[in-house]
């Protein structure tokens, strides 16, 4: 797809949501969507820090820098940046537009042993009947690709704020204790299918040998994750209805209401303070 040059021109339907997704690395403004290309990494494995220093030379066409561009903006700089796992609406530039957030770098990365799947809520404010946001829950041997975004820690209460739709408290920034994040070059990595999928009528798993991972893992208890802390996510006669196997519409017309909610300490465990 030609992508575009400001996030109010990114494609986006809230029946369809959150997608489409960037499928590289952007630096989003307001102004504009500043289009990043990786650098490989040789490391097997790298801290917050570590990350954020190598992601910070990442460059435009034009030959701009991460770091160059949040400078530009008036930005905090990437030393002054957490890691938060974007998972859903949160990666969409129109969106980020649209609760009007701070400049933003993403990147690309592969998420395994856990899944993006819908939360058995409604989010009213876009669209009538609502908007089913996304979140996280456990599946061994699954993986996904997904984005990562580095937030300054204002950003991340906003961005919390901005899935609440005035339910304080149903979302909060936690940081997993199971799954694992590596950074990915091939976004066109193909989730398993529902046929790939073993169910022995209690537990879900991928039992076929995952791909090779092609960038470094990053740390979880150095990264947060949105996790849904009310309804969950939903309970589709005991499995899950995860967003790569059920778009949005097509969830809401066929599955919702028609199952139940699981609890998201059920389905997900986070790393206690």
């Amino acid at each position: 797809m030609d992508l575009p040059a400001t996030a109010r021109m990114w494609p986006y339907e809230p029946s369809n949501s959150p997608l489409p997704l960037p499928p590289q690395p952007v630096v989003f403004t307001q102004q504009n969507l500043h289009w990043i290309h990786p650098e490989p990494i040789e490391a097997q494995s790298m801290t917050s820090d570590e990350i954020k220093q190598s992601v910070a030379g990442w460059k435009t066409d034009d030959g701009l820098t991460i770091e160059a561009i949040l400078q530009h903006e008036g930005a905090p700089p990437m030393k002054d940046r957490a890691l938060i796992l974007l998972l859903g609406e949160l990666a969409n530039p129109r969106r980020l537009a649209d609760l009007y957030a701070e400049p933003l770098p993403i990147i690309n990365v592969r998420i395994d042993d856990i899944c993006r799947t819908w939360t058995d809520s409604l989010d009213a404010r876009m669209i009538n009947p609502g908007v089913h946001h996304v979140t996280v829950a456990r599946t061994p041997g699954w993986w996904e690709s997904a984005h990562l975004g580095f937030a300054t820690m204002p950003q991340v209460r906003h961005l919390m704020e901005g899935l609440e739709d005035r339910s304080r408290g149903s979302w909060k920034p936690g940081k997993l204790a199971e799954g694992q994040v590596h950074v990915l070059y091939d976004a066109t990595l193909a989730p398993p299918t529902d046929e790939d999928l073993a169910w022995d009528g209690e537990t879900e798993r991928v039992e076929i040998q995952r791909p090779t991972f092609d960038g470094p893992e990053l740390p979880l208890n150095e990264m947060f994750t949105p996790i849904h802390t009310r309804q969950g996510c939903y309970n589709h006669r005991g499995r899950l209805a995860r967003c790569a196997h059920y778009l949005h519409r097509a969830f809401h017309n066929n599955l919702f209401r028609r199952g139940s909610a699981r609890q998201w300490d059920d389905v997900i465990s986070i790393q206690k303070r």
